[in-house]
């Protein structure tokens, strides 16, 4: 897949005609899928390239993605499109939405053809829904495939939805309908405390920037190294057991089964279940219990018994 970055390349025209997925596209969830699989097999029928057109940050209120923007990259490279677009939303924020259609997606992405969510919305103010992005390519010879809403739980599968739901720590229900929230970052040097204290080494991370939050607490996850995917626990919060009063938002992960150096090394941790709050514990030896129960709880969880490998 092509990366174009917009913002700096406005000159940019792609040569030939197009087929574009139009959204944010921020954790490419069902609803996403849909609209990226319509554009993938519509330009396979038309015999021309697919294309996504996208923004490089979000246009919500607080800002906060569930994916940076290199992860969403990647997600969207699975579908197979052919091409992905990266504006800033600042560059189109001003034009109206027939300006939009003419001067961005046919005069310099080459769309003939778009798919696009029930909800999205363009132009200047957002004053343009997809049932008008219908009638422009209609006047210019084209077509707008629109997906329905899917709804899950009887909720309408959105990702303001899946943001909440991660602040919330109601993690577990998105793996029904998306890939796990997951923190990808370099691991940073810590005090040691978990090895020399405890007896369970951890990795330290921090969340990237303007990525959202998870609820303070602890998580089953697993940790990828290489090729590998080691089952871990994962604490978001601000150790009050060990660093008293610190107000510093940590992420530390203990790797079931990994005892590596991983100090400045880039690591994926992914999330699949909240397990409990963070709490203070009134000593060391109550909180290696528990972090005993924890391991347990995420080695149950994948699967493994006593005779596995861990």
């Amino acid at each position: 897949m092509t990366v174009y970055d917009l913002k700096t390349m406005q000159a940019c025209k792609i040569e030939g005609k197009t087929v574009v997925a139009l959204g944010t596209f921020d954790g490419c969830h069902l609803g996403h899928a849909s609209v990226l699989q319509n554009a993938f097999y519509k330009a396979k029928e038309l015999k021309i390239k697919s294309l996504v057109y996208t923004f490089d940050s979000l246009c919500n209120k607080d800002g906060k993605m569930i994916m940076t923007l290199d992860e969403k990259i990647k997600a969207i490279s699975r579908f197979g499109i052919d091409y992905i677009a990266i504006d800033s939303f600042e560059n189109v924020r001003e034009l109206e939405g027939e300006e939009f259609v003419n001067d961005i997606l046919v005069s310099k992405l080459g769309a003939v053809y778009a798919a696009c969510g029930f909800n999205y919305r363009f132009g200047k103010n957002a004053s343009c829904n997809a049932e008008m992005l219908a009638t422009f390519f209609e006047n210019l010879g084209g077509s707008v495939q629109i997906s329905e809403k899917i709804m899950y739980n009887g909720a309408p599968i959105s990702s303001s939805h899946i943001r909440n739901q991660i602040q919330n720590g109601s993690i577990e229900e998105l793996l029904s309908y998306m890939r796990p929230y997951s923190i990808y970052s370099m691991v940073e040097k810590g005090k040691g405390m978990g090895s020399k204290d405890l007896g369970f080494a951890t990795v330290n991370q921090q969340i990237p920037l303007g990525k959202v939050v998870p609820c303070v607490g602890v998580y089953i996850t697993d940790c990828e190294i290489g090729e590998d995917a080691f089952p871990a626990i994962t604490n978001v919060g601000y150790r009050p057991t060990t660093d008293g009063e610190n107000t510093f938002l940590n992420v530390e992960t203990h790797i079931i089964g990994y005892s590596g150096v991983l100090y400045y090394s880039f690591l994926r941790v992914n999330f699949y279940k909240y397990l409990r709050p963070e709490k203070k514990f009134s000593s060391l030896e109550e909180l290696k219990e528990q972090i005993e129960a924890d391991k347990k709880n995420a080695l149950d969880y994948f699967g493994y018994n006593e005779k596995g490998p861990f």
